[in-house]
């Protein structure tokens, strides 16, 4: 529910800033390839070593790659998005700003 939360903000953020993110999508992969390569592989390792389970009474249950749960790829994927929004929104509003003072 969370996630959902979170990918609905990111689709209000985007079109009520008119932030054209398809024009933006480079941006947003090159972020989330990084955050992806490494946070599941760390993900992977501690799943793998036995530091850390994911409670299968939270989760849906549909696991990618046989390990990790859906919910854990696509935290690291919305919430980098909302990250990437949130700053083109900040970099909006202060290029408007700076248009009111003058």
């Amino acid at each position: 529910m969370v996630l959902a939360f979170i990918g609905m903000c990111a689709v209000f953020v985007n079109f009520g800033f008119r932030l054209r993110i398809k024009s933006k999508w480079k941006l947003f992969f090159m972020t989330d390839a990084v955050i992806l390569a490494i946070y599941l592989a760390w993900d992977f390792w501690a799943v793998a070593k036995g530091s850390w389970y994911f409670d299968p009474e939270q989760i849906m249950g549909f696991y990618i790659f046989g390990q990790l749960p859906i919910e854990e790829v696509l935290f690291f994927v919305i919430v980098p998005l909302m990250v990437v929004l949130t700053y083109l929104a900040l970099i909006k509003l202060s290029k408007s700003s700076s248009k009111d003072e003058n």
